[in-house]
């Protein structure tokens, strides 16, 4: 008499394709959740305040998101007027960005986050940038 053929996986075939898929789950949730993170631990700049005041939310940190409207190169770092939206009306923030911050190649009207911290004078300094 002929044998047939077994029909069923081989037990450990299954579970390493299970681990695989498992992996690869967790793999594209991790890199989804870092892209949609955005300083989320630091607390919201209120665009109203610091034009009105910024000198007194020195050595303060804050997080801010909105459009590069322009960039303009020194020596010492990056310098850009970004455009933020805040209870449906528009306002310019002007950002230091200092050559030791390690940040994207930054481009005008791209959406980006910034982590800032107020120094000297009430000016924004960034301390960490990441591209929306």
């Amino acid at each position: 008499m002929a044998r047939r053929a077994s029909s069923s996986l081989n037990p450990a075939v299954l579970t390493g394709i299970i681990a695989v898929v498992l992996l690869l789950i967790g793999g594209g949730a991790l890199i989804f959740k870092k892209k949609g993170e955005s300083f989320q631990e630091v607390a919201p700049l209120h665009v109203q305040e610091a034009l009105e005041n910024a000198n007194s939310l020195r050595g303060n940190e804050y997080r801010v998101e909105g459009k590069v409207e322009s960039r303009w190169v020194r020596d010492t770092g990056e310098a850009l007027s970004l455009l933020v939206e805040e209870g449906g009306r528009t306002a310019h923030l002007f950002i230091m960005i200092p050559n030791d911050v390690e940040h994207v190649n930054i481009e005008r009207e791209q959406r980006y986050a910034f982590k800032i911290r107020f120094g000297e004078g009430g000016v924004a300094v960034a301390t960490a940038v990441k591209r929306l």
